[in-house]
């Protein structure tokens, strides 16, 4: 869901490949987001999200996960692998040993895991030993703190030697790249800091270090590496190691020898729009329609309002949020007459005048947008027939006597498009929930 090219094709998050539970259409969207990145000169993507979201309050994972069900993520996280690397793009499983089961956003403090082991091995951990055993290049680290696998107090994944060293490569197996979150996240940053982060990083066992925003955080880590290098507190060998592992995982997708020029004519734009239609088309999901008001009805000069949402951060997609227009020009191709409101951050004032027979209402993390909240409400005491269109399944939480819901999972366009075609009667809606609700 989370879309860092502009002008190429947008496909759906993983939550709505999860709704699907077809690996097919998983190791689809691996291939073709591949060969996107190959038309640009990329050779990696931090991709895929292998957190089993089994908390319905987790904002920083929700719907980036395939589901609530390990097994599922892994298949799921297998087949993208596969995909993506088959075209020769390096793959990331993240966030080790498994970001799923938190309410703190590590972007903004550190979390904690209070589970055991057993648990930890059959839910958190499971998608990332099938990763390994798919071959996936490379593994993300997680900040969050999980005692049960590190004892030291406060030590989170990212700078654990047990976590890294011990679990990854001993216990698991594992070969290849280990890759830290960014160590300028406040788990890191506001406990050990970016610096020191960075080298305890290195002696876990980390092979790349990302300080992604500031030149001179980045400066400063590799000054102190050196440094450690130097008066013998790192080894050299042990900076050789993830030296070879980088370079040889270069030449094994790509060759040193052709490394690959950024020509967009490469882009098939049109087979990548059907693949991400196909995959759209089979997980968009109608959790429950008790009303009967899908398909709408288009005798009878029914009138149509729109609702959605203008948030500084309504949700983690970078596209303009003004993508949900598209389901009002949808409706209005198809012959229904249709009005459309924004609301801005603040304003819940809601006022319905004569003829509008329906509303269609954007919600999307509406746990963290109170106001989204008021004007289901609202809507709800003004008795009129609505529908909920989210792009978090977890929003039915919040208004669970609501009883038209159909979730998206992620406002991309196609995701859009097939929710108005079910909101039409088009075909009726295929994807099945991959996470429980607690309604």
């Amino acid at each position: 869901m989370v879309n860092r090219l502009v002008g190429v094709t947008h496909f759906p998050g993983s939550m709505l490949i999860g709704a699907t539970k077809k690996s097919s259409l998983a190791e689809k969207a691996g291939r073709a987001i591949a060969g996107q990145l190959k038309a640009v000169g990329i050779n990696m993507d931090f991709a895929p999200v292998l957190d089993v979201n089994n908390n319905p309050l987790n904002m920083v994972i929700g719907t980036r996960s395939f589901g609530g069900d390990p097994c599922l993520v892994a298949e799921l996280g297998a087949a993208f692998i596969k995909g993506m690397q088959e075209e020769g793009i390096i793959a990331c499983a993240k966030h080790f040993p498994g970001h799923g089961d938190t309410d703190v956003d590590s972007h903004l403090e550190l979390p904690v895991i209070e589970h055991g082991r057993e648990r930890l091995e059959k839910i958190e951990i499971y998608p990332f030993k099938q990763a390994i055993i798919a071959g996936v290049d490379s593994i993300m680290t997680a900040h969050i703190c999980v005692p049960a696998l590190e004892s030291r107090k406060g030590v989170p994944a990212t700078l654990s030697y047990d976590i890294l060293t011990g679990l990854l490569r001993e216990e698991l197996g594992y070969t290849g790249l280990i890759i830290t979150d960014c160590m300028e996240m406040k788990a890191i940053a506001d406990t050990f800091g970016t610096v020191e982060g960075s080298v305890m990083a290195i002696k876990a066992g980390a092979d790349v270090v990302l300080v992604s925003h500031s030149f001179d955080k980045q400066k400063a880590a590799i000054e102190a590496i050196v440094k450690e290098v130097r008066e013998g507190r790192i080894t050299e060998e042990r900076i050789n190691q993830s030296v070879l592992k980088i370079l040889g995982l270069k030449e094994k997708r790509i060759g040193l020898e052709n490394m690959l020029v950024s020509d967009y004519r490469k882009i098939n734009k049109e087979i990548e729009e059907e693949v991400a239609y196909e995959i759209s088309r089979a997980g968009v999901t109608l959790v429950k329609d008790e009303s009967g008001l899908i398909p709408v009805k288009k005798s009878g000069g029914k009138k149509i309002l729109v609702i959605d949402f203008s948030f500084k951060r309504l949700s983690l997609v970078e596209d303009d949020i003004e993508n949900s227009n598209l389901l009002v020009n949808f409706l209005k191709k198809e012959g229904i007459e249709v009005e459309h409101k924004t609301f801005l951050e603040g304003d819940s004032k809601l006022s319905l005048h004569d003829g509008i027979d329906m509303v269609i209402v954007f919600t999307s993390n509406a746990i963290t947008n109170i106001h989204q909240v008021k004007i289901i409400k609202k809507l709800q005491a003004a008795n009129i027939s609505f529908i909920v269109l989210s792009s978090n399944p977890y929003d039915l939480q919040l208004f669970p006597e609501v009883p038209t819901f159909l979730t998206i999972y992620d406002y991309s366009p196609f995701n859009i498009q097939v929710a108005g075609e079910i909101i039409t009667g088009k075909y009726k809606a295929q994807g099945v929930l991959p996470v429980t609700l607690k309604i």
